[in-house]
């Protein structure tokens, strides 16, 4: 039988969208990783973020964050760095996006064309007002490395020849849950083949991947795993994933629709979980 490796989205997804809470989950992923079955974190937030996070939920695997920016490799996870990761403290770093600076560069020359406004010039309190976040969380939400948050206002005209114009400088505009992300050319599902790859070199055997998200910012990453899984939003409709009718949508939201799903491809796959 395969091995299966899970990737997740978190905000919305494995956290609930309102509360940020993940506990309804957690049996479930817990059962996996005793299992051996590695539950990587495929986010939109910070290294910061998901550090502090890894933490609290006592999850010590790699993760990819900023949409598909960047990969980290968290020290003793017993896997082959691939020579191109880079050391950056305790952590390695894959990097697959352009550094913060340099799409804070494009914007700027965008801004006389187009209405949005940026991540980096929110105040902590606006910050916290939009994502609901509190102020130690909004601080490390902040802490951006490798992309840019944008809260659209212009037009959907505008979005789409504002789009068509960052690809010209080899950038990537992308819907999330509660903005706009501005990226290099890469995405979770690049991000994710990537780090199977990884895997694979330290796994003998097949693999099995399998991939949970509610937001557009996940269509890449589910349209690249084996096992695609939508979770429910309790604040928009599931989106499309093209040419993948295998697409599974969870009847629960959030935490509790991410552990219906888990719980049920864990048993098929010969583990006990709740």
């Amino acid at each position: 039988m395969a091995r299966l490796v899970i990737f997740t989205d978190l905000d919305g997804t494995l956290l609930d969208h309102h509360t940020y809470s993940a506990e309804p989950a957690r049996p479930v992923w817990e059962a996996a990783l005793e299992a051996g079955v590695p539950v990587i974190f495929n986010t939109s937030k910070t290294r910061v973020e998901v550090e502090q996070l890894q933490e609290r939920l006592d999850i010590h695997q790699p993760f990819i964050v900023e949409n598909g920016a960047a990969v980290w490799f968290p020290p003793d996870t017993g896997l082959p760095l691939p020579p191109d990761a880079r050391p950056h403290g305790n952590y390695y770093c894959k990097a697959l996006s352009v550094p913060r600076v340099d799409i804070l560069e494009q914007l700027y020359a965008l801004r006389q064309r187009y209405t949005f406004r940026g991540l980096s010039e929110m105040g902590l309190a606006e910050l916290m007002e939009r994502t609901g976040l509190e102020r130690r969380q909004a601080q490390l939400a902040s802490q951006r490395e490798f992309s840019e948050p944008l809260v659209w206002q212009d037009s959907e005209d505008a979005l789409n020849q504002c789009a068509t114009e960052l690809a010209g400088h080899n950038l990537r505009l992308v819907r999330g849950g509660r903005f706009h992300h501005v990226l290099g050319a890469c995405d979770k599902g690049q991000a994710m083949s990537w780090l199977l790859a990884v895997y694979q070199n330290a796994f003998e055997g097949a693999i099995t991947s399998v991939a949970l998200g509610d937001s557009e910012n996940d269509v890449d990453m589910l349209s690249a795993s084996d096992i695609p899984v939508l979770v429910r939003s309790p604040v928009h409709a599931p989106p499309v994933v093209p040419d993948r009718p295998d697409v599974c949508i969870t009847s629960s939201y959030g935490p509790e629709g991410w552990a219906e799903a888990v719980s049920s491809i864990l048993s098929q796959n010969g583990i006990t979980a709740p």
